[in-house]
């Protein structure tokens, strides 16, 4: 097997056309850069792909030996931080969101956007959230498939103000993409209203599924007083699903009880809804059983399919927000400006997205299988920041 940085570079240019892509990139700021924006671009991907805490960090990489050997460059300026944030300052975000898209649509055709629940089902989930960058607040819309991939951010005024972003998120993705480029939309309790139902069946083609604990909504409010009503043996006669299990990985129980055709006045299509009470089996909350529900225009979704694609809405906290921080200390405040710290995150994003794609490529790879899941992204950052060859791994015995 190749190097790891020799692979790195043949899969993000045979799979994504990654050069193709960066030429697209433009900026206004400069007419005649010296400095391409094509080599701007190519360098925020490998700061998130090797984990440069910051521009300064970036900047730093840019004068190193190593650099070269990745991001190769036409001229003797590898551009300073300076130069970088004045291009970013009015990066055009179109040639970049199209290169997210055509990302997503590989991943999609390598089957890695997509995932398949235990039941066996397989599905796509669209996942949007909002969070704060800094001194800025963005909502993000990304997918939850096999490989992570955040596909297009939004910034808003101020916190509270992140579903109209969401929906603005929503109809871009929808018009580029296609409707129906998911099958399923996973949000907290802000969309648990008729109008977002609407839109997500009629403007995105998907369904919605909304978790949320506020158990004083009308529809959920309707269901605790009839639940309470009647027995668990006349409910299940009636139809409703009731399942217990364990859940190892979570390390908890599960209670869940789920009903179909439920009607919303207002709403045209039938509803299912979920509660959800889970009680931890160890750590500082066992014992403590903490509920939720879930609300959902699918009613061909089992019970147990409900709680697991409900919990699938944290990948955006815990693959995108703090994945991306982790790597390029996006949450920190070094960047003022808005504008640049928009095309920023869409910039890094592709990044890490490229690499979870290889990642989950490596892993199929024969010279790395049995200690796949052993490896972390940091680890293979190093590889591929330091070209070291796979014969090199193997004498470190597999392990990081």
């Amino acid at each position: 097997m190749v190097g790891v940085a020799k692979a790195f570079q043949h899969f993000v240019e045979t799979k994504f056309h990654f050069s193709a892509w960066a030429a697209k990139q433009r900026d206004g700021a400069r007419r005649r850069p010296q400095v391409t924006p094509a080599f701007i671009f190519k360098a925020l991907v490998f700061q998130s792909v090797l984990g440069l805490g910051s521009v300064l960090a970036l900047d730093q990489w840019l004068r190193s030996p190593q650099c070269p050997k990745l991001l190769p460059r036409s001229s003797q300026r590898r551009g300073s931080d300076t130069t970088l944030l004045r291009a970013l300052s009015a990066w055009r975000y179109p040639a970049t969101r199209q290169a997210s898209d055509a990302l997503h649509r590989k991943l999609r055709a390598l089957g890695a956007a997509s995932r398949t629940l235990s039941s066996g089902r397989k599905v796509t989930l669209a996942v949007v959230d909002g969070s704060c960058f800094g001194s800025m607040w963005a909502a993000a819309l990304g997918i939850a498939g096999q490989v992570w991939q955040t596909l297009d951010v939004q910034r808003y005024r101020q916190r509270g103000k992140e579903l109209p972003a969401a929906r603005l998120l929503m109809r871009r993705a929808s018009q580029r993409l296609g409707r129906g480029f998911a099958t399923h939309l996973l949000y907290d309790g802000l969309m648990a209203v008729r109008e977002d139902f609407s839109r997500a069946q009629l403007q995105w083609g998907m369904h919605l599924v909304v978790k949320t604990t506020e158990a004083t909504l009308e529809i959920i409010a309707s269901a605790r007083q009839a639940w309470r009503a009647l027995s668990e043996s006349q409910w299940r006669a009636a139809g409703v699903e009731v399942v217990r299990g364990v859940d190892a990985e979570r390390g908890c129980e599960y209670e869940i009880w789920a009903q179909a055709d439920i009607h919303w006045e207002g709403l045209m299509w039938p509803l299912k809804l979920a509660r959800v009470r889970e009680t931890p089996l160890k750590g500082p909350r066992a014992g403590q059983t903490e509920e939720f529900w879930v609300i959902t225009t699918d009613e061909s979704l089992r019970a147990a399919e409900m709680r697991e694609v409900a919990h699938a809405r944290w990948a955006i906290e815990n693959l995108g927000f703090k994945a991306t921080n982790a790597a390029v200390g996006s949450k920190r405040g070094y960047l003022k400006d808005a504008h640049a710290r928009v095309a920023m995150l869409l910039i890094w994003s592709i990044g890490l997205a490229l690499l979870a794609a290889f990642e989950w490529w490596l892993t199929s790879q024969h010279d790395w299988q049995g200690w796949g899941a052993k490896k972390t992204r940091r680890w293979v950052s190093c590889l591929i920041e330091w070209n070291i060859e796979s014969d090199e791994v193997n004498e470190c015995g597999g392990s990081p």
